[in-house]
């Protein structure tokens, strides 16, 4: 379980009369630790994620708030927290609406709170998570080496429907379980990320048992191949088609006879429509939509292609997309190289 804002807003509101003061704010931020800052010098010690406890001793002063907001924002604090009272009666409207523009979250707490047992409370429960997040990662390292013990099984039970994922970059969202392997990033969840479209990420089906995740980690490994071929940010494993088919070929001399299949495509435009026309199943019409090029056009470039392949049966059309979809493959593995 991924320990976010939304998580301790929710469980401790009433507890400790918690009001979020910006309502369109992004609460699946992961709290780290929780600090008492007075101090906008001491910003700069921040590491990340952590959630920022202030009275306003210092930081109330005159035009001192908002740039103390905005300098926790630059050090990537995952919220803060005014204790209201003596030193801030009041939040500036600066303050409160620079928070709503950049969806920074802002909560109040009255002043008959004791800081430090909000503290104690949140931290307590993050060295706990963290204890189990050790274990967690363990076992998922374990189950992706295949090399599964029997301690790691109650573990691993705690897996059952999640997803695995894989993605080339890291991840903010509420986990269950992460693990780094290579250049790869492994998740374990019930919820789907919202991924950056520079990044790219594959999606298992949910996890049936522990001895699954190792299958589950190859099926999610081989949508993120896929998500990089079409350029889209997250594939599911479900929707691979025929790529699954391709990649779990590991024979170099059949990707060499895809290759010497394609060879007398030397050019592009028909190389191009007939992609298109095998994948939509000789569809003239859906082609030349895709394309943005008239029937007639397509229609020609087609009579020019049955001069080259034996476009009329079943086997040939099968073999020729396999070898496009293969050149794919061959062109993203190349890439990593």
């Amino acid at each position: 379980m991924a320990l976010t804002l939304e998580y301790f807003y929710h469980h401790t509101q009433s507890k400790y009369q918690l009001c979020l003061l910006t309502q369109t704010a992004n609460l699946d931020r992961l709290i780290s630790w929780v600090h008492l800052v007075e101090d906008r010098s001491n910003c700069s010690f921040l590491r990340g994620n952590e959630l920022i406890i202030t009275t306003g001793m210092e930081t109330a002063k005159p035009g001192e708030l908002l740039p103390f907001v905005q300098q926790l924002a630059d050090q990537h604090a995952c919220g803060l927290v005014l204790n209201m009272g003596p030193y801030i009666s009041s939040v500036p409207q600066e303050v409160n609406d620079w928070c709503l523009a950049h969806r920074f979250p802002l909560f109040a707490m009255p002043w008959e709170v004791h800081i430090a047992d909000i503290m104690q409370d949140y931290c307590n429960e993050i060295i706990s998570e963290k204890r189990t997040q050790d274990l967690r990662t363990e076992a998922l390292e374990h189950a992706l080496h295949m090399n599964i013990s029997e301690k790691d099984i109650p573990v691993l039970e705690g897996f059952r429907g999640c997803f695995l994922l894989v993605s080339d970059q890291e991840l903010s969202f509420p986990w269950y379980a992460h693990v780094r392997m290579g250049e790869l990033f492994y998740y374990a969840s019930v919820t789907l990320p919202s991924v950056p479209k520079e990044a790219h990420c594959g999606v298992s089906e949910p996890v049936s048992s522990p001895y699954s995740l190792p299958v589950q980690a190859k099926h999610a490994g081989r949508a993120l191949t896929v998500s990089r071929i079409r350029s889209e940010s997250l594939t599911h494993f479900r929707n691979i088609g025929l790529y699954n088919t391709v990649l779990a070929i590991d024979d170099p001399e059949v990707f060499a006879q895809a290759e010497k299949l394609l060879s007398p495509l030397t050019d592009p435009a028909l190389r191009q429509t007939l992609r298109s026309w095998l994948e939509h199943d000789g569809s003239i019409q859906a082609v030349a939509q895709e394309l943005f090029m008239h029937r007639n056009t397509v229609n020609f470039r087609i009579k020019r292609l049955r001069r080259i392949f034996a476009l009329d049966t079943a086997l040939q059309k099968t073999e020729l997309l396999l070898a496009f979809y293969m050149e794919d493959v061959r062109r993203i593995m190349a890439s990593d190289e």
